[in-house]
């Protein structure tokens, strides 16, 4: 789309999402809801047709409900994903309309000139930028259904409606529409293995270059499983859905990081896009994941665990020095002999006489930043001195009080002292003097 002439922006202009056809416009009242009605019915009936015909695996009955005028990337990405569904396992899978298709209200978008002129040609009589979603599950994975945004451009030829292509891509950037969410299904070769864990049975979905990974992760998870019960307690799934992406590119988008990111990182855990942080829960792994032996492989995925564990009683304003903190105790615990085994980094620091004056910043966290390695390192020692000196079930109630998000010091300060039952100063002061004794 180029201008802004192309959105509709009156109410009864939007019922006119077919401008540029010869399709009759309908009058006010009931004519207009028969209007919306057929719509409705005819795109519902379309997009069963493509959610069987994907699950079947059916060529040809995809390209029946596709349009004429399609991409080759877009017909490839629906064989993508019908050849997942059968190779992964994917359970009630289907397409349905939504309630919205743009955050500002304006849900009634025209197509470039370009666009409706060729689909005029074609005898298209009427068409329609769709609030479509994605529903699915995993197969064998006991998750609720999972929504995803995609929004789809759908064509009338007569009675009957195709699918041209994702709407951002039809309709244009201008249009304020967000690309589809990436999702497993959308890179070639993927294939899941199934491991029952303490709550049931867990999936790893891995591609080709990363299959290899992707066993060690269904072999690590039953004890990653257990690891993150006995500290965080049974109420949570214990079981997970985790996924070895095979190239930095996989990574950054599956988990929505730039794919540089993989060079830092080892895994991300990621929730499906507003279906809340308990929905949908991926723990996406980079390929670089692979070169860890496997102890460090472990640690990962158990830190990765707790972070689906506590999902639940995390707020989005959580201190990360809290919520990484405790998840790199869980992931460190029974690895190392001595502290400074387990943080180097902050062992070199107090050694020279440079200790951390405090506790670590969001900022501090970022993870292309010189000093996120440090930040970690420091959060898991004031969690690791918490349980050392205080005991698991105090951590643990210390992150459950800092967990909704105090995001002040004071605020922070105040939880600590109510949950670990002495002042906050005298607690820090406290980690402090441990680290010089313990590094």
């Amino acid at each position: 789309m180029r201008g802004a002439s192309s959105i509709l922006l009156g109410a009864l202009v939007a019922l006119a999402a077919g401008c540029g056809s010869d399709a009759p416009r309908p009058a006010a009242g009931s004519s207009a809801n028969y209007y919306d009605e057929a719509r409705t019915s005819g795109v519902n009936a379309a997009l069963t047709a493509l959610a069987a015909a994907q699950r079947s695996g059916d060529r040809t009955a995809i390209d029946a409900v596709v349009d004429p005028s399609a991409t080759t990337a877009f017909r490839d990405g629906l064989l993508l994903q019908a050849q997942a569904i059968r190779s992964v396992g994917v359970d009630a899978f289907g397409y349905r309309i939504g309630t919205r298709l743009r955050e500002d209200g304006i849900d009634e978008l025209l197509l470039p000139a370009g666009v409706q002129d060729r689909l005029d040609a074609q005898g298209a009589t009427d068409s329609w930028v769709s609030p479509i979603e994605i529903t699915y599950t995993l197969a064998g994975f006991a998750e609720s259904p999972i929504t995803i945004a995609r929004p789809l451009v759908m064509v009338r030829y007569g009675d009957r409606w195709k699918v041209l292509g994702d709407a951002a891509q039809v309709v244009g950037e201008q249009a304020g529409l967000a690309a589809p969410t990436p999702q497993f299904w959308d890179f070639p070769g993927s294939t899941a293995v199934r491991v029952a864990t303490a709550g049931g049975e867990s999936v790893v979905v891995s591609y080709p270059g990363s299959v290899a990974l992707g066993r060690r992760l269904g072999s690590a998870l039953p004890g990653a499983v257990a690891a993150v019960s006995a500290f965080w307690g049974p109420q949570w799934p214990r079981r997970a859905a985790v996924i070895a992406a095979d190239t930095p590119a996989e990574f950054g988008a599956l988990s929505g990081s730039a794919a540089a990111v993989s060079e830092f990182a080892a895994a991300a855990t990621i929730s499906a896009p507003g279906n809340g942080p308990t929905v949908g829960q991926r723990v996406v792994f980079t390929p670089e994941a692979a070169t860890l032996a496997g102890p460090a492989l472990d640690l990962v995925l158990r830190h990765e665990l707790f972070h689906v564990a506590a999902a639940g009683r995390t707020g989005a304003t959580a201190a990360k020095w809290i919520t990484e903190g405790v998840a790199e105790y869980v992931g460190r615990k029974g690895t190392f002999a001595r502290p400074a085994d387990a943080a180097p980094d902050l062992a070199t620091a107090v050694r020279t006489g440079r200790p951390p004056p405090g506790l670590p910043t969001d900022a501090d966290f970022t993870l292309t930043g010189a000093g996120s390695a440090m930040a970690y390192q420091t959060a898991w020692s004031f969690a690791q001195y918490v349980a050392t000196t205080s005991g698991e079930v105090r951590l643990r109630g210390l992150y459950l009080a800092l967990s909704a998000g105090p995001t002040t010091v004071s605020a922070q300060e105040s939880a600590i002292t109510a949950a670990l039952g002495q002042p906050s100063g005298t607690v820090l002061l406290g980690w402090r003097n441990w680290l010089l004794r313990s590094f």
